[in-house]
């Protein structure tokens, strides 16, 4: 019933020249990647509000990062975590791979993980990128 009175408010705004704004709530929350051979994606990063280090008591340390932030839309596709470390340098990228053609809900979705980095740390400095946010970390 809602579309119906949409599309006919969009249809009379456009015959009589009449600026409408509407915004109709989107109920559904796409809930897995359709796997459609050959469809556009692109990467939807997660917004980081904070990162902290957990150093664990091993030989070599090993570091965990508590990890909070949200999805800048209302969809829930899996979240992807990728690593590379290039010397003192760790990279963490967080993000999700979706359509383009995907529709979302107009809400943000949470995002909290506990993320073990690979390999082990021995005594020094370390940076930890994060999406956009970086921490030190001294061993």
């Amino acid at each position: 019933m809602g579309i119906l009175i949409l599309i006919l408010t969009l249809l009379l705004s456009l015959f009589l020249g009449v600026e409408t704004t509407t915004t109709t709530p989107v109920p559904m929350i796409v809930t897995e990647v359709p796997s459609v051979p050959g469809e556009e994606t692109f990467r939807s990063p997660t917004v980081i509000e904070s990162v902290d280090a957990l150093l664990l008591e091993s030989f070599p340390v090993q570091i965990h990062l508590r990890v909070t932030g949200y999805q800048s839309d209302g969809c829930d596709y899996p979240v992807t975590v990728e690593q590379r470390r290039q010397g003192s340098e760790v990279y963490v990228d967080i993000y999700r791979e979706m359509p383009l053609a995907v529709i979302c809900p107009d809400m943000l979705l949470e995002y909290e993980a506990t993320i073990p980095l690979d390999g082990g740390f021995e005594p020094g400095t370390y940076r930890i990128h994060v999406n956009d946010q970086v921490i030190e970390v001294t061993i």
